[in-house]
């Protein structure tokens, strides 16, 4: 996108709220200052989902979602390469100073109260689209950024190392430095590259990708259970992102690493229902049984992949087992309840 040669109609924005009374609004006064392509998202998972398929110049978000609120929408959003420049703004009912510092330090490009008023957000996009947020350092970062990248993919690993530092003079970035770990860790350096991919998880503690780089380069050193926390980690955040194939990467190299490692299996399970998977799911539930069979959790999240499967008598079972174990467990007598009524 040219900052100074801006056509209003070519602009695409991304609406993430809950409220689709309130994503009309926000699509009316955006319509009203002559702006026409739009797309909706109810909450930060879907958004984020929509992100990866399709080109967006700004985003607007609520802050409270259901699955992934507007904050860790954010967070999301500015640790992945592909996504964060795009401008990110919050649309709340009321602010605290909380939210402005954690935000701030996601970089957010504005914050509106509501009601918004058609005038201020007017005067803010005209800012962000014509460059007005983007000093001259900030472009620096972005050139010597895309330079790096250049130099390391030629793998001219010392001459885009130089430019990273560079760049850290300037703006410390948990992306810059994944990147210096990927160059360590291709050097054969790996104490660097753990000490470059753990200042990146300390910037920015949800980046899946450099837990998972982490992970790797501790499998180089030979540290298996260093290795086996980093993709935990990796795999868990893959996975609330809906980035499903990266997850169950991560969780098989757990598994790979220690077979008896419980919440793995369930969380694999969960993530095989979530894609219909559920011969998957079922297995992974099972092989987590007999590890702990005990677990009155695994065996509700059995019975729900067997209903879900439409397998309603083995469902029932599994629920009544959980109960067995656990007599309070409401969400078992609930689905008992509608299995009864015939769901």
């Amino acid at each position: 996108m040219e900052r100074n040669n801006i056509v209003k109609e070519k602009i695409s924005f991304l609406i993430v709220e809950n409220s689709p009374k309130k994503r009309q609004a926000f699509m009316s006064i955006l319509q009203e200052l002559g702006y026409e392509h739009f797309y909706e998202a109810s909450d930060g998972a879907a958004a984020f989902n929509l992100l990866r398929r399709r080109t967006v110049e700004i985003i607007i978000s609520a802050w409270d979602m259901p699955q992934m609120n507007g904050l860790a929408l954010l967070k999301v959003v500015s640790s992945d390469e592909n996504f964060y420049m795009i401008p990110f703004i919050f649309v709340i009912p009321t602010i605290d100073r909380d939210m402005v510092v954690e935000a701030g330090k996601r970089g957010v490009a504005a914050i509106f109260i509501e009601p918004i008023r058609k005038e201020e957000i007017e005067k803010k996009l005209v800012s962000i689209l014509s460059g007005g947020e983007v000093d001259e350092n900030e472009l620096k970062v972005e050139i010597l950024l895309n330079k790096a990248k250049k130099l390391s993919k030629e793998k001219k690993y010392n001459e885009a190392l130089a430019v990273y530092r560079e760049i850290i003079e300037a703006h410390e970035s948990a992306e810059v430095f994944f990147n210096i770990g990927n160059i360590k860790s291709a050097q054969g350096k790996y104490d660097e590259a753990i000490i470059a991919f753990r200042k990146a998880v300390m910037i920015d503690n949800l980046h899946a990708r450099a837990f998972k780089e982490m992970g790797d380069v501790y499998l180089k050193k030979d540290e298996p259970q260093e290795a086996e926390k980093c993709f935990e980690k990796a795999g868990k955040i893959f996975m609330e992102r809906n980035q499903d194939k990266e997850a169950e990467i991560a969780f098989k190299e757990v598994l790979r690493l220690n077979p008896d490692t419980v919440n793995i299996y369930n969380d694999l399970g969960i993530l095989y229902r979530k894609q219909k998977r559920f011969d998957d799911a079922i297995n992974n539930y099972r092989l987590a049984l007999k590890v702990d069979p005990e677990d009155e959790n695994i065996y509700f999240n059995l019975g729900r992949a067997h209903l879900e499967n439409m397998q309603v008598v083995k469902a029932r079972k599994m629920f009544e087992h959980a109960l067995a174990l656990d007599p309070d467990m409401d969400e078992a007598k609930r689905m008992l309840q509608a299995i009864d009524v015939g769901f």
